[in-house]
């Protein structure tokens, strides 16, 4: 028996709020970024973590899971685990049966962030995109709430966001056409809540080292890009016969997450030198080789479809599979960890 949706009900009118917030996005979205986004789970933490004066880059270590689906390449985000050890931060499941507003101001207010999928078509920062336009789930981070206002502030993409008024009732549900309708299901939301104090200075690097250590234990068995070259032929008839619309699905889901994750490992060797780590250089260039020529490829790829003519990528693939292969041999050189786990 489906449950009956709470009605909309004013919770307590005051402004709550955990935002430690800074005016501009961590580096790792900067301009001259490779893949500037990510996925839009990935870039909220990004700029979640940096908001709360966090380094990023230390919790990246798992970008050397990255593995190849079948269908895509792993929709990467931080381990919850690493996420705790390094930041204190405990991240759990929030479960809906009250409005959303009176759950997301219930945890805002005792200092935590909620993690929920909203409907982009409430957010003003998806103005580009789906803002009025369509009706698209995207996650964001609350962490302010003014329910006497109808005001909230929220991490979302490249930055941190506000919305109001109309936006505000669309995206809590308030609205008569969305409050208590039996037919939308309760969104997912997580909470973050700071449980201890986070890792600082040499404490946080040597933890960040044995969290790789650990990580590449978990490295993929086989080249992920050797596999992903034993399907391409067929997913570039379908890129063919489907077209455009299908294209962009197809490129975000296989060489932007593969190109961005090791963009992002590229990044995290950055962060280790900074801090007097040797990483041997043969790692972190082929790292950012691998970025650059999933960016190449994904324009040859845009450049096929539009032309409706192949373009098998063959020199592409070629380079991706040699660039893996030299970044985890000179991780596993420089970490001391050859071994894998093996379920």
């Amino acid at each position: 028996m489906a449950r009956a949706r709470p009605r909309a009900t004013r919770p307590a009118e005051l402004s709550t709020s955990t935002a430690a917030t800074v005016s501009h996005p961590h580096a790792l979205h900067g301009a001259d970024a490779i893949w500037q986004e990510t996925n839009c789970y990935m870039d909220l933490w990004i700029e979640l973590l940096h908001g709360r004066g966090l380094d990023p880059r230390a919790a990246l270590p798992f970008t050397v899971t990255q593995d190849f689906e079948g269908d895509h390449f792993t929709f990467f985000k931080y381990p919850q685990m690493d996420l705790e050890l390094l930041y204190g931060t405990v991240v759990q499941e929030m479960p809906i049966y009250d409005t959303l507003e009176a759950h997301v101001v219930a945890q805002v207010s005792r200092g935590h962030t909620v993690l929920v999928e909203l409907d982009s078509y409430y957010l003003p920062d998806a103005r580009a995109t789906a803002y009025r336009r369509e009706h698209v789930k995207t996650t964001v981070a609350i962490d302010r709430i003014t329910p006497a206002a109808q005001e909230l502030g929220y991490y979302h993409g490249l930055g941190y966001h506000t919305l109001a008024g109309e936006d505000y009732r669309g995206a809590m549900r308030l609205t008569p056409e969305l409050s208590g309708n039996g037919n939308i299901l309760f969104p997912y939301a997580e909470f973050a809540r700071q449980a201890r104090a986070p890792l600082r200075a040499r404490a946080l690097v040597n933890a960040s080292v044995s969290l790789m250590r650990h990580h590449l234990t978990r490295r993929p068995e086989a080249n992920p890009v050797t596999q992903w070259r034993k399907v391409f032929g067929g997913q570039m008839e379908v890129l063919l016969a489907r077209g455009d619309a299908y294209f962009h699905q197809y490129s975000f889901n296989l060489p932007r997450q593969l190109g961005a994750g090791f963009e992002l490992l590229h990044h995290y060797l950055g962060w280790l030198a900074e801090h007097n780590y040797r990483i041997p250089a043969a790692a972190a260039l082929a790292a950012r080789a691998v970025a650059t020529e999933c960016k190449v490829l994904q324009f040859r790829l845009a450049r096929a479809v539009a032309r409706r003519r192949r373009d098998d990528c063959a020199d592409c693939l070629e380079t991706l599979e040699a660039s893996y292969d030299r970044a985890m041999a000179a991780l596993v050189s420089a970490f001391g960890c050859a071994t894998r786990l093996h379920a």
